[in-house]
């Protein structure tokens, strides 16, 4: 048993043998010391768009700017007017630039009561949610100790990269800081950076991304050798792994450290063997921990473990395989709602227009709160984030012309505005908008003509729509469809239809757009409610969920449990009495 090499302030032991000094290869603990144009509004006369948006980041960008800075000083391992030309780092790689990274950010942790720093590396993967390692944000308090900084090739350069905020953070629940298993974590911005290009991750049957032999790219400001005195690289590096199968990485892993560390289905190994030293070695190190690996434009690893500095004859970098994790991640990534918290929210609207919010409280809801009158002209609505900015939009469709509008957070002035969808016609007897089904990280959204046709419209990620893809030809005549998220467990959107006889099939997303499902599972029967809300993950586990009401006006909770058989829902709970009151929930 020996400590987590992460800085000065030593992080819990892991179960690698004190021999070997296996690591993971901590957050080197080191930081120490356009939106589419406004149309007028909808014909009907809908009120002012506008929604709440979330309270003032707590942290100003000076105070952010002084936690990245604080956090370097507060150790001795960030370069000193070191030369980039002179420092191997990701030991063996490259310099490169932001430019050609772009998604990339540092992530600097300040414990401004002990004087204590990590740094780690991370991917933004939506405009205000960072994929990073479980090791960096596990037992730490990123929400009050945390910065991220975002655009910028050098390392701490607070003066042109644009700092964030931690508004919230998550990591696997099953995180074993013993073994490093379940090394995966999200960390949720407190402000969207809407310049910064994204990345998406490896789904869950991406099982040519990691074929052995294929190169991978990893990233990082990480140490820029193997000795005692090494430190941080000046600038952001790249180096190009062979991604290693399996049994060759647990068979070298085992060798080295003299045990069996490496979990196969969970980790993959990316590189070749190491040399013993700085020379003839290619691989991250401490401060790399939290960064990707990338190929064929998504992230297929993150740098997680490896052994004592870094180039112990024989070994391998090991990372956490992303495939095995998207479906415990990406919710976490998709998971816009109302109220910012990470839990869907309702939305429901009287006879004479007026709008309330009752915000979730996990398996229950809040009082509701008033959003203003004027509302009577929509026929029916849903919430979406159309253009992924971390603002939840509301689509609707107005009774007085037919057509269907978006209500949305207009960056440039500041405020909500109107927007026609231009782009989708609004005749269809029933829309979803359960996420992306085609594989391109854009909500998309379905659509059932009265023949029982079912139309896919791929999304442009600003609100409008690509043209329409027929996905089924007249058998869905009279049915209703819904969903938002993943029911079924491999982090791809799922949708739910209702037929005429209350039969409830859930169609497991493919992210293909030609043949966005798989074969129809049927998940209940006796579905004959008056109102179906499907806003996402209502109790905040990351798995989707559904409310009805049925026809006393009871509302029910139907907690998702990722099992894609007639045990998709938990049984059911009440979420109140009176909900008559409203003719419409969204």
């Amino acid at each position: 048993m020996i400590p987590a090499l992460r800085s000065r302030w030593r992080r819990p032991a892991t179960a690698f043998p004190a021999a070997a000094l296996a690591l993971a290869l901590g957050c080197a603990g080191v930081l120490a010391a356009p939106p589419a144009t406004a149309a007028d509004g909808p014909a009907g006369g809908l009120p002012e768009a506008g929604l709440a948006q979330p309270a003032a980041p707590a942290a100003s960008q000076k105070e952010l700017r002084d936690r990245v800075v604080d956090a370097a000083k507060a150790t001795g391992e960030t370069p000193d007017g070191a030369s980039p030309s002179k420092s191997p780092f990701v030991i063996g790689g490259g310099q490169t630039t932001i430019a050609a990274a772009p998604w990339m950010v540092q992530l600097g942790y300040y414990e401004p009561d002990t004087g204590d720093g990590y740094f780690c590396g991370g991917t933004l993967v939506a405009p205000n949610k960072v994929l990073t390692a479980a090791h960096c944000v596990a037992g730490l308090d990123w929400v009050g100790n945390g910065a991220v900084l975002a655009g910028t090739t050098d390392l701490d350069d607070y003066t042109t990269g644009t700092p964030a905020g931690v508004l919230r953070q998550w990591n696997h629940p099953r995180y074993d800081a013993e073994t490093t298993r379940n090394d995966i974590a999200v960390l949720t911005l407190d402000r969207p950076l809407l310049d910064r290009p994204t990345l998406r991750l490896a789904a869950s049957d991406d099982s040519a991304l990691y074929q052995p032999g294929t190169t991978g790219t990893v990233y990082g400001w990480g140490l820029t050798s193997g000795a005692e005195d090494a430190t941080l690289s000046t600038k952001l590096k790249k180096a190009s792994l062979p991604l290693v199968a399996d049994a060759t990485c647990k068979s070298a892993m085992a060798s080295v450290l003299d045990g069996d560390y490496f979990a196969a289905g969970s980790m993959t190994c990316a590189g070749t063997p190491a040399s013993g030293a700085d020379e003839g070695t290619t691989s991250p190190c401490n401060g790399d921990s939290g960064g990707p690996l990338v190929v064929g434009g998504k992230i297929v690893g993150i740098v997680s473990w490896g052994v004592a500095g870094c180039t112990a004859k024989g070994a391998y970098p090991v990372f956490t395989k992303v495939s095995s994790y998207t479906w415990a991640a990406q919710p976490r990534i998709d998971d816009t709602d109302l109220s910012y918290d990470g839990r869907a929210d309702l939305l429901a609207r009287t006879p004479s227009g007026g709008l309330f919010q009752q915000s979730s409280k996990g398996t229950s809801l809040a009082q509701r709160a008033y959003q203003g009158n004027g509302w009577q002209n929509a026929t029916w609505a849903l919430q979406a984030d159309l253009d992924r900015d971390y603002y939840q939009d509301l689509i609707i469709r107005d009774k007085t012309d037919g057509k269907l509008y978006r209500s949305y957070l207009d960056h440039s002035a500041g405020d909500w505005a109107w927007m026609q969808i231009s782009s989708v016609w609004g005749g269809y007897t029933s829309y979803a908008i359960p996420g992306d089904m085609t594989g391109d990280a854009r909500p998309d959204l379905l659509a059932v003509d009265a023949d029982g046709s079912v139309y896919l419209y791929p999304g442009k990620g600003n609100g409008q729509f690509y043209g329409k893809v027929k996905v089924v030809s007249g058998a869905w005549k009279n049915v209703k469809i819904f969903g938002h998220g993943d029911l079924s467990g491999d982090g791809k959107p799922d949708l739910l239809v209702r037929s005429t006889d209350g039969t409830l099939w859930l169609y497991r997303g493919t992210g293909k757009e030609k043949t966005p499902w798989s074969a129809r599972i049927k998940a209940r029967t006796g579905w004959n409610f008056t109102s179906y809300v499907s806003s996402g993950d209502v109790t905040g586990d990351g798995i989707a969920d559904v409310m009805t009401r049925d026809a006393a006006g009871t509302l029910w909770l139907y907690q998702g449990t990722n099992k894609a058989t007639t045990d998709l829902f938990a049984p059911r709970t009440s979420l109140g009495t009176g909900f008559n009151q409203y003719n419409l929930l969204f």
